[in-house]
């Protein structure tokens, strides 16, 4: 686990309200939800299954073989979900939605063979380079938001404001950069709220 900074905890005690006693938990349960978040922004998926990710074709992996990977994913995605105790419940069932009609679309074409299948996989999925993250990034935000409204940080908070609501609008699609793309200023919105919340 990441160690916590000390400024941090400083900021959190400086800011917290209520009895002294009190100021450290506090300090404490921040410290905690950016950790979270840190993990969340810090996991990343193998590269071979990105890079599968980026093509649709040209991979000499069966379809068997990609729907697999792409299925133990999305179970590792869900219980990313279900661990996460800031996630706000409309991004939660929207994620879960999300993992469960991927699942069940993926186990239909798992029989299937040949390149259109095979891209199929792929394209209409984007298990690594768009499910990921929308997981990943969602549970990172509404933490960093959980954190933001124990700092009386109105900044971060509006920084953050319809992030991961963006994000959960992103479709796949054949155009692996044009995903990329949109995905890209919301990881970094995530990055800059993480380093207003660790200053003073």
């Amino acid at each position: 686990m990441r160690r916590i900074l000390a400024p941090l905890l400083l900021t959190g005690v400086l800011l917290a309200g209520g009895a002294c006693a009190a100021q450290p938990v506090a300090a404490q349960t921040i410290d905690t939800l950016l950790v979270s978040a840190d993990q969340q922004m810090g996991a990343l998926d193998e590269p071979a299954d990105l890079a599968d990710d980026l093509r649709a074709a040209g991979s000499k992996r069966s379809v068997a073989e990609r729907v697999d990977r792409r299925l133990a994913a999305l179970k590792r995605f869900d219980a990313t979900i279900e661990k996460s105790k800031h996630l706000q419940p409309a991004h939660k069932a929207a994620l879960a939605k999300l993992i469960d009609d991927q699942t069940a679309g993926l186990t239909a074409l798992r029989d299937k063979t040949g390149k259109d299948a095979a891209r199929s996989v792929v394209t209409d999925f984007r298990v690594f380079i768009l499910t990921g993250p929308k997981v990943r990034l969602a549970t990172a935000i509404d933490a960093e938001l959980a954190a933001a409204e124990k700092l009386g940080k109105a900044d971060v908070e509006k920084a953050l404001s319809g992030q991961v609501d963006a994000l959960l609008k992103i479709q796949p699609g054949p155009d692996a950069a044009a995903i990329k793309k949109q995905v890209e200023p919301i990881r970094q919105a995530a990055k800059d709220a993480r380093a207003a919340l660790k200053s003073k």
